[in-house]
């Protein structure tokens, strides 16, 4: 990818479920693909298209929506005019009339009355291809977004698994050296940012995945478990790392933010991280050093509520001063007391002796 890519809007990734298999709106489309039949579908209020004069002539139905009427309705030449809900079909037969100067690089009549209508109205237009057999999804001026086929969506769900799998696996890796070297007090900018690119690409394929399982709807059940189960602590690990690590007066979601902005490119590109983290052009990373405040091993203490985890490290500063910390400095820190104190101080100690073991071993 050359550039940022263009977010899907929050409209069209809800109209994706409603696409999906198992729902009714996906029984009435297939229904229509199965006939070798066409649809153009305007997800609208009737009453706004009249007033932008889009729409024209037709038949008023105002009847429920179901999968059959659907299928029915869509063998005459015309738009359907359907709810925002899904629930009542409005119009049928319709002629679609949206602004013919609204850029779109659609050949098809279907395709550009519907692209330009999206654009026109912000709405959602399903069009169903006669010729080609695929629907397309249009949102204001998102689109076209096709939907594939379950078996071809499987497929890339699973590759996608697989290497989700392979990073969270690279991360394990990285999170026990940088937490050896948060021991030692020899962390470098230039660790922080590999782990940082790691949890980012992550991220990233997690969300591609979900996409797919919007698409996928019922059939994406078990794509959704596995994602649950490779990914379920991945983003809480992420924002430790990044109030770990983040330069004084640099707010973590924000650099959150930014590091979402970020192209493929740029993201492999240490400089630019390290200015998401505040810390802007330092050179030789390797020889930057920087020390951790601790959230990422508080995390790790059973039953610390977080408010709690950020009085300590507003008390004590660093890992390092929470290590050495004694149970009564640890008590003093309001909503610790003295059973949290201890179980504090001995998780802490715990994690540290269980981690160089696990790396003697």
């Amino acid at each position: 990818m050359s550039g940022r890519h263009r977010e899907m809007p929050p409209e069209l990734a809800e109209a994706l479920a409603l696409v999906a298999p198992g729902t009714e709106l996906r029984e009435g489309i297939d229904n229509i693909i199965h006939a070798n039949n066409g649809a153009l579908i305007v997800v609208s209020n009737p009453e706004k298209l009249k007033r932008l004069g889009i729409i024209s002539g037709g038949m008023k139905i105002d009847c429920s929506f179901t999968p059959m009427r659907l299928y029915e309705l869509a063998k005459m030449d015309g738009a359907l005019v359907v709810s925002p809900d899904f629930s009542v079909i409005h119009y049928a037969n319709v002629q679609l009339n949206p602004d013919p100067s609204l850029p779109s690089e659609e050949t098809g009549m279907r395709h550009l009355s519907g692209h330009r209508t999206a654009q026109q109205t912000g709405d959602l237009v399903i069009v169903v291809s006669e010729r080609r057999r695929v629907v397309s999804l249009y949102q204001g001026s998102y689109g076209p977004h096709v939907l594939e086929d379950i078996g071809v969506m499987l497929s890339k769900a699973d590759s996608a698994l697989a290497t989700l799998e392979k990073f969270t696996r690279r991360l394990r890796d990285e999170a026990r050296i940088l937490t050896l070297h948060e021991y030692d007090g020899v962390v470098t900018l230039r660790e922080v940012i590999g782990a940082i690119s790691t949890f980012e690409t992550s991220v990233r394929i997690a969300e591609e995945i979900r996409a797919y399982i919007r698409e996928l709807g019922s059939e994406g059940r078990l794509v959704e478990m596995q994602l649950e189960q490779a990914f379920h602590d991945v983003p809480d690990q992420y924002e430790a790392l990044l109030r770990d690590y983040v330069d004084e007066g640099v707010d973590y979601e924000e650099a959150l933010a930014a590091l979402h902005e970020l192209t493929p490119e740029e993201l492999s590109e240490p400089m630019h991280i390290s200015q998401a983290l505040g810390y802007g052009s330092v050179g030789q990373t390797e020889d930057f050093f920087v020390k951790p405040r601790g959230y990422r091993q508080l995390a790790r203490v059973p039953r610390l509520p977080r408010k709690v985890a950020e009085r300590l490290i507003s008390e004590f500063g660093s890992l390092k001063g929470l290590l050495e910390a004694s149970e009564d400095e640890l008590d003093d820190v309001e909503g610790v007391g003295q059973a949290r104190a201890r179980a504090i101080r001995r998780g802490l100690r715990r994690q540290r002796e269980l981690d160089r073991s696990e790396d003697i071993l």
